[in-house]
């Protein structure tokens, strides 16, 4: 009995490995070249200089999702994601559904991290309030907008209507046709899909909202996630310097993150 209470503190005393955990980088804007955001911004360099692996990218085909490389087994690594992201919020977060199920069955038991970027952010929350998925730890936003305002910026982007989340995101040539088809259709109206967000019971994860206090396409304030009402007090708000877009900064913020071992991740 001794030698084995003896064995256990013994067990304590070594060193903790590093929590196991998969992390996605959802694009809120998928440009057509072949570069994907965070890596062309230069968020996956600090990444890999901490201890993450490049898992590479994952994409649709034919045949589902395909990982366009087999990284060597790690505790910690790290995807980019192909997104349809001109396509309706709840088509996207249909994607990014398909991507957690075959992410779950590379990685099973293994924690998902989500870090979304501008809309990306409503597609992961949307996909997180209409689905169960208990493999999703923290979901982790930069630039997003969370919650609505009469003077809402989103760039060229707008998806209002009274069907809500099924209206695609339009240019600004777009914008005039759209408003007249749905006149009097305003971001305090129920349709709005951030509205309807913001009412829904979120699962019990770890929230972090990364605000860009210089950006002119979301309004800084919007992009708080303790001002969604079921999430108020319960997410972590870290403000950055910069405007909307990506910086490889972004990539030492998401290291820090999620530093911890495995004895300091449960205290």
């Amino acid at each position: 009995m001794l030698r084995a209470t003896l064995f256990l503190l013994l067990l304590g005393l070594l060193p903790q490995a590093a929590l196991a955990q998969v992390m996605l980088l959802i694009p809120g804007v998928q440009s057509q070249q072949q570069t994907h955001p965070f890596r062309e911004a230069g968020v996956t360099v600090p990444l890999v200089a901490s201890g993450w692996i490049d898992g590479g990218q994952m994409l649709p085909s034919v045949r589902g999702v395909e990982f366009d490389r087999s990284p060597e087994a790690r505790s910690r690594l790290f995807y980019t994601l192909v997104m349809p992201t001109e396509r309706p919020i709840s088509m996207q977060a249909e994607w990014l559904n398909l991507y957690l199920d075959a992410v779950t069955r590379r990685h099973p038991d293994e924690p998902v991290i989500l870090v979304a970027h501008s809309l990306a952010g409503i597609v992961a929350r949307y996909s997180l309030v209409t689905r169960k998925r208990p493999e999703v730890s923290a979901l982790i936003t930069i630039a997003s907008p969370h919650v609505d305002g009469t003077m809402i910026q989103l760039g060229d982007f707008f998806w209002q209507s009274p069907l809500g989340t099924y209206t695609p995101l339009l240019g600004q040539s777009d914008l005039r046709q759209l408003l007249e088809l749905y006149s009097g259709i305003s971001p305090d109206q129920s349709g709005n899909v951030l509205r309807w967000l913001s009412h829904q019971t979120h699962p019990d994860i770890r929230y972090v909202g990364i605000v860009r206090m210089a950006d002119t396409v979301v309004e800084p304030m919007l992009q708080d996630l303790n001002r969604v009402s079921d999430l108020r007090g319960r997410a972590e708000r870290l403000l950055s310097p910069g405007g909307h877009a990506l910086a490889g900064s972004d990539g030492t913020i998401l290291a820090a993150l999620f530093s911890q071992s495995v004895g300091e991740s449960e205290r």
